[in-house]
């Protein structure tokens, strides 16, 4: 069975990772086109990551729990 440990940590990670870069592109991209980008594809992802970070460990403990009942 794959694993899913740490995913939700690589989500989190991947997470700052892309807040880091768009940060860096704010030196020299100040245009209406970043504005538009940002908000029809970054708007509220923090959120959205991460729930879907929550929700991946709430799978993990379900799956590790199901492993353990079946032993």
């Amino acid at each position: 069975m794959p694993s899913v440990t740490g995913d939700d940590a690589m989500l989190e990670d991947a997470l700052r990772h892309l807040c880091e870069a768009w940060a860096i592109t704010a030196e020299r991209w100040r245009d209406q086109a970043r504005s538009d980008f940002e908000k029809q594809h970054l708007d509220g992802i923090e959120d959205r990551t991460r729930l879907a970070a929550r929700s991946v460990k709430q799978m993990e403990n379900l799956i590790n729990e199901v492993m353990r009942q079946c032993r």
